[in-house]
């Protein structure tokens, strides 16, 4: 009995751990299907870093790269347009990354909703 309260506090606290990271990769699961499912390690926080760097850029027109030297893979986030939707800031988005040998390539339209960017349409 002892053994196990020993060991829910450190399940709970290697759970609430990973939440940050999981509900960023959910931000941008729409990516999964492509070379996002190769993703070891950092991948995913260095590619959500990108997009998020890429979405606050006021001036909307500039790449920002990211590479995991431990992985191999990288990738790439530029806003194509900005553009005002519900009286939203919104950004077009393509998405590039490569992981496990794999390239995937996405666009999104994304606005800004309570302070978080989320998806609201997928043109391509």
């Amino acid at each position: 009995m002892y053994i196990q309260s020993i060991r829910k506090p450190s399940a709970l606290l290697a759970a609430l751990m990973l939440l940050p990271a999981i509900a960023h990769a959910s931000v941008y699961g729409f990516l999964d299907q492509g070379a996002m499912r190769y993703f070891a390690g950092d991948d995913a926080a260095l590619m959500s870093a990108a997009i998020d760097a890429a979405l606050a850029d006021p001036t909307g027109n500039q790449t920002q790269t990211w590479r995991n030297d431990a992985t191999g893979s990288h990738g790439s986030a530029t806003v194509l347009r900005s553009f005002e939707k519900d009286g939203r800031d919104c950004r077009r988005v393509e998405i590039q990354n490569h992981a496990g040998g794999m390239d995937g390539r996405a666009i999104a339209d994304m606005c800004e909703m309570d302070g978080v960017w989320k998806v609201v349409r997928m043109p391509e």
